[in-house]
């Protein structure tokens, strides 16, 4: 992946009215892990996170820094079989993992050498492990305030592109991109001006905290993808800590709290009144209820309707 930065390059991406019917949104743990290595090397370019960054300090003596040292260069660059191209606001860490350690050995060789300007000793296996350990150590304790600003943002553009179209909400996206007539551009990326065309690939949006202005992939022709600076970071760090179970449940009701605690991710009626040893009947009370107040949404799965959390239930339970 690449980054914006000081050099006056263009990633102009060409989008048919297919295309622009097919632009997504998604969330990535793994591209928040891998680029959040950036805020690490460079604080300054990150004053938003620098909160973030203090707060890690402690934590930084844990992780393989040999190993996560060669995977962002002194320009921000990252290879790109790091962060596989994701197509759900619901990717999970684990399942990204996976992905990364199935990359094949000449595309692991050629990316990590083309970010780095040397051949690489590191095995895909090495690579696994130490992303793991730092994802543990340093991201998961913070992963779910971040998440809950990200998911906003998905939900806001999602009103956006819903209420005005795509092109108004690709305009809203950040200061470095514009889009006119088919054609967005992203500016000052630390590239060679290219041109693309998504051809029926599907163009992925996704917000990042870590990318000030504009993130893009780092080899020319991979899958489209767009990282894009979320609206509220400059409020991020500054959020109360969430209640205790004891307040949430003073507040919603004990039955209620363990409903949405158990929502870490989507699940059906079923599941949950197997969990809590209830009736499907009751646990459909409170859902409905939780549904109403703006704490939990349905989502269909086939002939299953799954149920998650909301982004003010997130804030409320941590999850």
């Amino acid at each position: 992946m690449e980054s914006a930065a000081r050099i006056d390059h263009v990633l102009t991406y060409e989008l048919t009215s297919k295309d622009l019917e097919e632009v997504r949104f998604a969330l990535s743990p793994a591209a928040e892990t891998v680029l959040s290595l950036r805020a690490l090397r460079d604080p300054g370019r990150f004053p938003l996170q620098l909160p973030w960054v203090r707060a890690v300090q402690s934590l930084l003596e844990g992780p393989d820094w040999e190993v996560l040292g060669q995977l962002v260069n002194a320009t921000m660059g990252s290879p790109d079989f790091l962060t596989p191209r994701p197509m759900s606001p619901l990717t999970q860490f684990a399942d990204e993992l996976e992905i990364i350690g199935r990359v094949d050995q000449e595309t692991f060789e050629r990316q990590l050498e083309a970010v780095n300007g040397e051949s690489t000793t590191l095995t895909p296996g090495r690579v696994v492990e130490a992303l793991g350990d730092y994802w543990q150590t340093v991201m998961a304790p913070y992963w779910n305030r971040m998440r809950t600003i990200l998911t906003a943002d998905i939900t806001y553009r999602g009103h956006i592109l819903t209420q005005q179209g795509t092109g108004a909400m690709l305009n809203e996206l950040g200061p470095a991109i514009s889009y006119s007539q088919g054609v967005l551009k992203v500016e000052k990326v630390s590239e060679i001006s290219r041109s693309e065309r998504i051809n029926g690939r599907g163009l992925v949006l996704q917000p990042t905290l870590f990318g000030p202005h504009a993130v893009i992939p780092y080899d020319p022709g991979a899958d489209p993808f767009l990282g894009y600076p979320p609206r509220g970071q400059a409020n991020l760090w500054t959020v109360v800590a969430p209640p205790t179970p004891q307040d949430l449940a003073q507040l919603i009701g004990t039955a209620r709290a363990r409903v949405l605690r158990l929502l870490t991710h989507p699940r059906t009626t079923t599941d949950i009144a197997a969990e809590l040893q209830v009736t499907p009947s009751a646990v459909s009370q409170h859902l409905q209820l939780l549904r109403r107040t703006g704490l939990v949404e349905p989502q269909r799965a086939g002939k299953q309707v799954l149920y998650r959390t909301t982004e003010l239930a997130q804030l409320l339970t941590g999850n």
